[in-house]
């Protein structure tokens, strides 16, 4: 975060998204329109005035904040995660963890992208899930849909995994619905969600060949799912994601529930979300990196190497290979590992539930003996 404070200040508009952001609040504070197509801004008017405060520093102290406000939510996440060891072992986990998992998340903060700030504050909604912070869990994920509209994909999987969070959800929707009118008239919020709305749905048409969702991977055989077939799809895997949650919600034990929901949550976004870019994949890196942390800490050694080893190939082939590949390898290797993942949680989601209780009750005790 230092050097890339440094570029900012000595190289400022190098490699940063940040400026569209900039550029939105301040259409926003004079009555402007947010919304210019695809290329654009392609969030919520919310996003407005959530950067807000980052606009009011300063350009050069704004990216520089917003930066580390999603570096610090993904390493408080992280760290939360591996306080489930406690003593010198936390830190090891937490060093070993992040090493594995920074790779894959750099690109999103090099540039300032949010899906950092969405990744980090799905992480910590995980994490609050995990230790039954309801109140808190709810205001992170209405948060994360703030951030991005992507954000309702894991609330809806969130009430699948967990749905004792209903009311709270409930609770939360007309104060996300009117968080907008509260710092603009009436008729120019409304026009910026009419304006949202066309803009998503123009995202949605999004036909090149520059994107890693599930069509990246298919365009790279020459192919892609389009029109009433993408949307069949999409709404296929959502269902069958939150099949998987609620399977979750009654036969998994903590943490794996909770790395089970954003497990789905961020395959989702990663495969259906249709500008899935490289950088959008800093969402998908914790669950990676928490999830061979899982395996390793239960004694599924094989399990633990095949995770560190599908978020180390995401975070570091692409570079090693664009000399050969230019920038398409990422857009088919990246949802082909998204895919690999999603597999794993189903398969573990359907394992009977008295061979999942013997391997981690077994791995537990014999932990618990040798610490004893």
């Amino acid at each position: 975060m230092v050097v890339f404070a440094v570029v900012i200040i000595t190289r400022p508009g190098r490699r940063t998204v940040v400026p569209l952001y900039q550029e939105a609040v301040q259409n926003w504070w004079h009555r402007l329109p947010l919304y210019h197509g695809p290329t654009g801004m392609n969030y919520l008017p919310h996003f407005a005035v959530l950067f807000g405060p980052f606009e009011l520093v300063g350009r050069a102290l704004g990216e520089i904040f917003w930066r580390a406000a999603a570096a610090g939510g993904l390493a408080a996440g992280l760290w939360l995660f591996c306080g489930e060891r406690r003593g010198p072992d936390r830190m090891k986990t937490f060093v070993i963890v992040s090493a594995i998992t920074l790779p894959l998340c750099l690109p999103a903060l090099q540039c300032g992208q949010a899906n950092a700030e969405l990744g980090a504050a799905l992480l910590l909604a995980a994490w609050c899930l995990r230790r039954q912070h309801w109140n808190t869990a709810v205001l992170l994920l209405w948060l994360a849909t703030c951030i991005k509209p992507l954000g309702l994909a894991a609330i809806g999987l969130a009430w699948a995994a967990y749905p004792q969070l209903w009311w709270r959800l409930a609770l939360g929707l007309p104060i996300f619905i009117g968080l907008p009118f509260l710092f603009a008239p009436p008729d120019y919020a409304w026009r910026q969600y009419l304006g949202a709305w066309e803009n998503l749905r123009q995202c949605a048409e999004v036909t090149e060949h520059r994107f890693a969702d599930l069509n990246g991977l298919l365009r790279t055989f020459g192919t892609a799912l389009t029109g009433k077939a993408s949307l069949v799809a999409r709404a296929l895997a959502g269902g069958a994601l939150m099949l998987v949650c609620w399977r979750a919600s009654r036969r998994e034990l903590e943490p794996h529930r909770s790395l089970v929901w954003l497990g789905c949550a961020a395959g989702y976004l990663m495969l259906f979300n249709p500008m899935s870019e490289e950088n959008s994949y800093v969402i998908l890196a914790p669950v990676l990196g928490l999830m061979a942390w899982w395996a390793f800490y239960y004694g599924v050694r094989q399990s633990a190497w095949v995770f560190a080893a599908m978020v180390l190939s995401m975070g570091l082939l692409p570079e090693l290979l664009r000399p050969l590949f230019g920038n398409h390898f990422a857009l088919a290797w990246h949802p082909a590992m998204t895919i690999v993942l999603l597999i794993i949680v189903l398969w573990s989601a359907c394992k009977p539930h008295d061979k999942i209780l013997n391997e981690v009750g077994t791995e537990s005790l014999t932990s618990a003996g040798t610490q004893s």
